[in-house]
């Protein structure tokens, strides 16, 4: 529709001007002109391309033949007009041979990804859970590079495992990589991503660090971007991978009602987390406690989030947990005591918390066999164990004491 709108305001043109010269009749020149504007001959000539469109430039120019003071004139604005829809064409043409986002921006030059070379700054992963900055030292092999990391490390990595080449950066001095990434820490402030979401959002942009960086940071230095590229590669609410080629990623912002319902879960997960940090504090300060001044199991039953985790813990311990939540929640609490996820590292815990007797009778427990009896039953076993005078009976209390009274 614009291409017609620009032939027919063209055309309107040519009129006027032919109207001022003394060649043949206007009406003429106007019913030849239409005739051709209206006929699906045109409309083919619009979808042929430009070896058409030259044929109807022939034909105009012969409609004026006659006003020779006025040809050169007309002959120039149908070049124009000419020109404008072949260059229509040139870019419907590439817009259709490159990929789009949802709003309908061009992705082709957002996702060039810059060749490795010496002296570049990358950030590679170097396992499932880390990322490390390091320069690019040497090629090794056809695709693989020799990268010096901020550990000290030199090692070979494969493109696959770049995730990010810091832009405007040449020659960099792999001494000062730390230095670099710790300004970049000092830098992060997820609370601007929020204000890049609602500009964004509304817009319907997607966008680069590089972008992100001169909106937030107002400038796309190689720290801003770097910086920008780590708030986008970390964050878990506002924006969403669009798209990835090699090292460069395309960003997009999500929906409101998805970032709502992201933040609610992430509430809950981070409430979650402090819950269990509190839990293992209480575990690690009991546990530095002498025997004698230790809680005794029943207080740890007391509050539900506690009795919840000492209940996993005791489930790990004998092999019997009773769903997936006990057996995660009984393994993120040992990992966070730096402990093996083993069940005999359960046992460890809960015996150096007080929860377990210390001669714990593993097999009653695995049978569930009640081994906890109320203070009267434990008081008579006590009374009995110091009554009696038969070293055998002694021994048999005793073993019965060890096992929280269960025969008596």
């Amino acid at each position: 529709m614009m291409a017609v709108r620009a032939v027919n305001s063209c055309s309107n043109s040519i009129l006027r001007s032919a109207s001022f010269s003394c060649s043949p009749p206007l009406s003429a020149f106007r019913c030849r002109f239409d005739n051709h504007f209206r006929t699906l001959q045109f409309r083919r000539y619009w979808q042929l391309g430009c070896s058409r469109l030259l044929k109807f430039h022939c034909e105009v120019r012969f409609c004026v033949l006659h006003g020779r003071g006025r040809q050169r004139s007309v002959h120039s604005l149908v070049d124009g007009v000419i020109e404008v829809l072949a260059e229509s064409m040139k870019r419907k043409r590439v817009r259709s041979a490159i990929k789009l986002t949802s709003s309908g921006e061009l992705l082709a030059d957002k996702l060039v990804n810059q060749p490795l070379e010496k002296g570049l700054l990358l950030e590679f992963k170097k396992d499932s859970d880390r990322v490390l900055l390091a320069v690019a030292q040497r090629p090794d092999g056809k695709k693989n590079w020799m990268v010096h990391d901020q550990n000290g490390t030199i090692s070979s990595i494969k493109p696959q495992q770049i995730t990010y080449i810091v832009p405007g950066v040449e020659n960099f001095d792999h001494t000062e990589i730390s230095t670099f990434a710790r300004k970049a820490q000092d830098n992060l402030d997820p609370a601007l991503l929020e204000f890049a979401w609602v500009e964004l959002l509304e817009k319907n942009k997607s966008v680069t660090p590089e972008e992100l960086a001169e909106m937030i940071f107002g400038s796309s230095e190689p720290l801003e971007s770097y910086c920008a590229h780590l708030l986008l590669s970390k964050d878990e609410i506002y924006f969403t991978v669009l798209e990835t080629k090699g090292s460069r990623s395309l960003y997009g912002p999500r929906p409101t009602t998805q970032v709502e319902e992201l933040m609610h879960w992430n509430l809950a997960k981070e409430a979650a987390e402090k819950e269990l940090e509190e839990f293992v504090q209480l575990l690690k300060s009991t546990k530095k406690m002498p025997l004698h001044a230790k809680p005794p199991k029943s207080s740890w039953l007391v509050e539900e989030k506690n009795r919840k985790k000492v209940e996993s813990l005791e489930a790990y311990a004998i092999d019997a947990w009773q769903n997936d939540d006990q057996k995660r929640t009984a393994g993120m609490i040992l990992k966070a005591m730096g402990m093996e996820k083993t069940s005999s590292s359960a046992v460890h815990l809960l015996i150096n918390i007080g929860y377990f007797p210390v001669h714990v009778n593993l097999d009653l427990l695995k049978s569930n066999i009640r081994t906890n009896h109320s203070d009267e039953i434990t008081s008579a076993a006590e009374n009995l164990l110091l009554e009696s005078a038969d070293p055998d009976e002694v021994r048999w209390l005793a073993a019965c004491k060890a096992n929280l009274g269960t025969h008596l």
